[in-house]
């Protein structure tokens, strides 16, 4: 291979994680590439920002970003869970008294501009393809549609997501504690919805429903993947598991229907963890370290958070301080291991269906 440049530090993959990393890198005056497959604005799942997510935002300097109109707020949660009452949690008399909906594809591209700002540089439309070891160095290949481009560097950050691509071509495997998935889909109501989020656990799983502008509605069923019906039952599944609700279905005004789901997704939503997040010259932050299930709403605040202790870590061992890394390993297993907890009992406070696998699981965990 030909390699025709080389950088200190390669971050794969340019979602909140990446650009964290790439940003606290840059604060740290180390130069960095960051590299991304997407081009332009791109669809990503998870909008909710909750009000204890903001402190992070104002340490890592984002929290401008939320100014724009195009990201609202929401009050609190509503939810059903245990029992079949409707139960509300406002915001009002928190620190922070309110929520952010963020609009997901515009907050991708604020990252972005706030990258290019920087430092660093960010290069788009290529895809992870290989990594070697060479010594002290990697040798990474990378390829766009039209283009191979091998680059060398002394340190990767695998923020690849849970696919954890960098990790997997370096032979390390994570850890799958569940098998938890989501089938989702949007659509256009009649009617104003509340700025509220919402979440209900249902005989097989559970839904959650957030307002993406005044009538447009995301909605989320989770359950084990060998529990969702074949790809074309999926959406009267869906359709019946709604109608069939205590709190969603009353966000639409009438039954709803197949005809409303146009694009009904599938996609991963399990627990795992790598058991070591890094080695001699590689360090894996958020999804590709640690994945947390949507109920915890830990997803954004992790990928930051761990985009940013792993930074600092990378940042300390090129300093010559041999144990950042295995601080860093520390902090977020120590995380991780207090969301297991939280998340078993949230869990176990769901007893209504003792005779579904759905909550067998969780129960037995």
């Amino acid at each position: 291979m030909n390699v025709k440049e080389h950088v200190p530090v390669i971050v794969i993959g340019g979602g909140p994680a990446g650009i964290a990393a790439a940003l606290t890198l840059n604060a740290r005056n180390i130069p960095c590439l960051v590299v991304d497959a997407k081009t332009g604005r791109y669809h990503h799942y998870g909008e909710c920002l909750p009000p204890n997510a903001l402190p992070l935002f104002k340490q890592l300097g984002l929290q401008q970003l939320l100014d724009n109109e195009e990201h609202t707020y929401y009050l609190g949660n509503q939810s059903v869970w245990g029992n079949n009452k409707v139960a509300e949690k406002l915001f009002l008399f928190q620190k922070h008294n309110q929520g952010v909906l963020l609009n997901r594809p515009l907050f991708e591209e604020q990252l972005r501009d706030l990258l290019l700002k920087s430092k660093s540089r960010l290069l788009t439309g290529y895809a992870f393809h290989n990594v070697v070891s060479q010594g002290e160095k990697l040798n990474v290949t990378l390829k766009s549609k039209t283009e191979t481009l091998p680059i060398s560097c002394n340190f990767i950050i695998d923020a690849t997501g849970r696919k954890a691509s960098v990790c997997r071509k370096l032979g390390r495997q994570k850890e799958q504690l569940d098998q938890l998935a989501a089938l989702h889909f949007q659509v256009t109501l009649n009617t104003t919805i509340p700025k509220f989020v919402y979440t209900e656990s249902i005989e097989n799983g559970w839904f959650y429903a957030a307002p993406l502008s005044k009538r447009k509605l995301s909605v989320m069923l989770f359950t084990d993947m060998d529990l969702l019906p074949e790809k074309d039952k999926q959406q009267a599944f869906i359709c019946d598991a709604v109608n069939s609700s205590t709190l969603i279905k009353q966000l639409f005004s009438k039954p709803l229907t197949s005809d409303k789901i146009t694009k009904l997704k599938t996609h991963a939503a399990n627990s795992t963890r790598m058991q070591k997040p890094y080695g001699e010259n590689w360090i894996a932050i958020g999804d590709a370290a640690y994945s947390f299930d949507p109920i915890s709403s830990y997803g954004i605040t992790s990928a930051l958070a761990a985009g940013y202790y792993g930074a600092h870590a990378l940042a300390d061992t090129l300093a010559q301080k041999p144990d950042a890394l295995q601080t860093y390993q520390y902090i977020m297993e120590n995380a991780f291991v207090h969301y297991h907890i939280k998340l078993h009992e949230h869990y176990n406070a769901e007893q209504r269906w003792p005779d579904s696998l759905f909550w067998q699981r969780r129960h037995q965990e």
